[in-house]
């Protein structure tokens, strides 16, 4: 158990902000390609990648110390890796 409650009307010795949350990390990514198809039209192709390191960013942990979940981290901030591919045509 990492939490004790101390003692009825007494301070506990436990640093101040020990209970935050992590640093959110994320570097997206993008590559865009643009083709002329006549005078005035162009076609795009596009690659996107969100959060391209796919680096999990830790949610606030449980401030309720009474119990035996006090202190854990249950889940994670922002999504996943994503790529996305797209095709635009301009005119």
């Amino acid at each position: 158990m990492a939490f004790v409650l101390p003692a009825q009307y007494a301070y506990g010795n436990a640093g101040g902000n020990i209970l935050r949350e992590d640093n959110f990390k994320s570097a997206d990514f993008s590559v865009f390609k643009q083709f002329q198809v006549a005078e005035r039209s162009r076609l795009q192709f596009r690659f996107e990648c969100f959060n391209l390191a796919n680096t999990p960013s830790l949610n606030v942990p449980n401030a309720n110390v009474d119990n035996m979940s006090g202190g854990r981290v249950t889940s994670t901030a922002g999504s996943p890796r994503q790529m996305q591919v797209a095709l635009k045509y301009i005119f």
